[in-house]
């Protein structure tokens, strides 16, 4: 029994250090896979703040694009759907203008926020705006085209939108024009959650409509600024 006693305490320290060990490769394991996820979390973190991709609305023909390349087709689909939701007006321009202008602000800059103001300001003490409706659609024919973006920079672009702005007040048309409006939109990338764009209108008050004419209605656009090279 005595011979014995040698033997099981041998076998109990083997024991003990087999689980010692064990215990040691599962904390190796565990702050490996710590480190694992700590950096996954961290390069996903960086891609998201760092990394966009932009695709245009239409692929019918296929495209080759960069990371934060914007292509000339989203920058005009930008501006157009920003201007027309800022010129959504169901149903009195008085209360819907600014709430328009709120809803709309992390789309556009704080200049052009000042500029939107003071036109509905502007049109509030003329009395232009109670009760009421307007909207804008594209004129048909005259949508997208590669000579409607022109390039500024890489942060910067000028676009032009022919539109059919239609009003109306009490049930009573008071407007139905057509008007070029010039664009400028900028890269704004402050808060993704708001403006996943990244993208701004920068309006100002020097950039007034045109009244097209039949003229202009049966004549393909014609850039206004001539100096630069449309967008790819």
């Amino acid at each position: 029994m005595k011979d014995l006693l040698p033997f099981r305490n041998n076998q109990a320290r083997n024991r003990l250090m087999a689980t010692t060990d064990h215990v040691r490769s599962l904390r190796i394991a565990v702050a490996f896979l710590v480190v694992v996820i700590v950096a996954l979390w961290w390069r996903n973190g960086v891609l998201q703040e760092t990394r966009r991709l932009y695709i245009p609305p239409d692929l019918t023909q296929g495209m080759v694009t960069q990371f934060e390349n914007v292509p000339a087709p989203l920058v005009y689909t930008f501006a157009y759907y920003i201007f027309q939701q800022l010129n959504r007006w169901p149903s009195d321009g008085e209360k819907d203008y600014p709430q328009q202008i709120y809803k709309l602000q992390g789309f556009m800059t704080p200049t052009c926020r000042v500029a939107l103001e003071a036109d509905m300001n502007d049109k509030q003490r003329l009395g232009e705006l109670r009760q009421r409706v307007r909207s804008i659609q594209e004129i048909l024919g005259h949508s997208y085209t590669r000579s409607r973006v022109i390039f500024e920079s890489n942060s910067a672009w000028l676009t032009w939108l022919d539109v059919n702005v239609t009003e109306s007040i009490n049930g009573h048309p008071v407007k139905d024009v057509m008007l070029r409006y010039p664009m400028r939109i900028v890269r704004f990338d402050v808060d993704k959650e708001v403006n996943p764009w990244g993208l701004a209108l920068d309006c100002d008050d020097t950039m007034r409509p045109e009244l097209l004419s039949e003229h202009h209605i049966g004549q393909p656009f014609v850039p206004e600024v001539n100096h630069a090279e449309p967008t790819q």
